[in-house]
């Protein structure tokens, strides 16, 4: 390939971000001791600019460019890039009051969230095997080290161990998954895969190692197919992958927590549409009945176990467990509508965590979380506003109407009804169901429960009462206006036909 032919422009995102953490650590660098540098700032105005990049490649300078056959900037990649980097910009506004809070304040957990947007970034618009594990690791290897974050935090620590422990057996997996799809038909990118695995084609090295057969070599694509599923049921935390999600959840830093919920899932799933839409359509007679049960086995099994939590961030990671089966209930009605459905709940989804996770970082004082019902009590007297933005969130995960979660859930419930999964849409409202108990009792402490003792919750600052109104606003615009972003997704999945 000559320089002539080298188009950057997919990768323009990515390197705004990447060039943003390295001057975080600079600025942190060279910042005297005792002052603070201006990290936050700074990582705004990184992450803000690459929007802007996303948006211009999106309005035709760019748009569709393709980077030696492995990175794409087609709308399915700028759809996430664009829902990344607001969920970046909104962690961002977070993390400046909570990190004062808990003692955290360096900057090195400014420039880990910016490496591992990159990661995201990247594996969202991977168009080869092996530029989607390279963005996995980028990514994942930044939230093993924000999840430890807190070092005299025994929980945090261990949240890190879990996280990276379990993180390393999905790349494990992965990886023998990549390894039989290149063995079987000489290829990692997911187009020249697809196209071997339809017309049969075997490897001369396949072939020399026996695989003579189309039976075994449908045999082998299966079982490299499965791994890739492992790996990325690992990501996305469905079940029986799902065991690091509580404790990560509950040890990690409570912004990390939120990046973790709405960054990593979005990306993870991303990155599982791709791959299995654009690599592995011949395939799909096979892997959507597998997907189809993970589906339900992750939304019973996250409800029943969100039902039995005390601890409000381990609920949520439950809950987060729940909805990443809600997810795969459209994934067997992909590409399509089932697509579109993912998409636009992702961002629906996005919001709802980030402001979740962003109310209880908001109280945070001197160190303390609130982090059980009781620590709720009487909110809604104290925090008036910041309870009815909760509310809100609880309300829109659960599905009620005229909320973003209601419209997201109807998408994905559709989609699985007209690819024939109607009993996957009837398992997800029952379990819809059950999760009004755990998430409306939560409303109820706030309301109907008086306070206890001393207010001892912090005031709400700046960045975080910015970053709750836009994702309040999004949860309830979504719920009465949902037109123009499953527009957007409409053509955002279009791009993996």
């Amino acid at each position: 390939m000559t320089p002539a032919s080298l188009d950057l422009r997919p990768l323009f995102p990515a390197i705004v971000v990447a060039v943003t953490g390295l001057a975080v650590l600079l600025a942190q660098a060279f910042t005297p001791k005792g002052g603070r540098a201006p990290a936050a700032a700074l990582s705004l105005a990184g992450l803000a600019g690459a929007l802007v990049a996303v948006v211009v490649i999106a309005g035709g300078r760019g748009r569709g460019a393709v980077l030696a056959t492995s990175v794409a900037a087609d709308d399915f990649a700028l759809f996430f890039q664009a829902l990344i980097l607001a969920i970046g910009i909104v962690a961002v506004l977070l993390s400046t009051s909570y990190l004062r809070e808990t003692a955290t304040d360096r900057g090195e957990y400014y420039a880990l969230v910016l490496f591992a947007i990159v990661g995201m970034l990247g594996l969202v618009s991977a168009l080869e095997l092996v530029a989607v594990f390279v963005a996995l690791e980028i990514m994942s290897v930044a939230v093993y080290a924000l999840a430890g974050l807190q070092r005299d935090r025994p929980e945090s620590q261990e949240a890190a161990l879990k996280y990276f422990i379990t993180g390393s057996f999905s790349s494990a997996f992965f990886l023998y998954g990549v390894a039989l799809l290149y063995g079987l038909t000489g290829r990692t990118s997911l187009a020249l895969i697809a196209q071997g695995l339809r017309a049969g084609g075997i490897a001369p090295a396949a072939a020399a190692a026996g695989v003579a057969s189309a039976g075994a070599a449908t045999a082998l694509a299966l079982v490299a197919t499965a791994l890739l599923l492992v790996g990325f049921g690992f990501k996305v935390a469905s079940v029986p992958f799902h065991m690091w999600a509580p404790d990560a959840y509950e040890g990690a830093p409570t912004t990390v927590t939120a990046l973790m919920a709405a960054g990593v899932k979005a990306a993870a799933f991303g990155a599982f549409l791709r791959v299995f839409l654009q690599a592995l359509p011949s395939l799909a007679a096979h892997w959507q009945p597998a997907v189809a049960v993970l589906a339900i086995v992750t939304m019973i099994i996250g409800n029943l176990g969100a039902l039995a939590q005390s601890n409000l961030k381990r609920m949520l990671a439950y809950s987060s467990v729940a909805h990443a089966g809600y997810l795969m209930t459209a994934l067997v009605a992909a590409p399509g509508l089932g697509t579109e459905a993912i998409l636009f709940y992702l961002v629906t989804y996005a919001a709802v965590n980030l402001g979740g996770f962003g109310a209880f970082a908001a109280l945070t004082r001197s160190g303390r979380e609130p982090v059980t019902l009781s620590d709720m009590a009487g909110l809604s007297e104290r925090r008036p506003l910041l309870a009815a933005a909760l509310t809100v969130f609880l309300v829109s995960l659960t599905g009620v109407p005229v909320s973003g979660g209601f419209v997201g859930k109807f998408y994905l419930f559709s989609a699985a009804v007209r690819a024939g999964y109607a009993h996957l849409a009837i398992i997800g409202m029952l379990m819809s169901v059950v999760s009004a108990y755990y998430y409306l009792r939560v409303v109820v402490a706030m309301y109907m429960e008086p306070p206890v003792g001393e207010d001892p919750w912090s005031r709400v600052g700046t960045g975080a009462a910015l970053a709750l109104t836009i994702s309040t606003t999004v949860v309830l615009v979504l719920g009465v206006y949902p037109g123009p972003l499953m527009a957007w997704a409409r053509a955002a999945a279009g791009s993996l036909r």
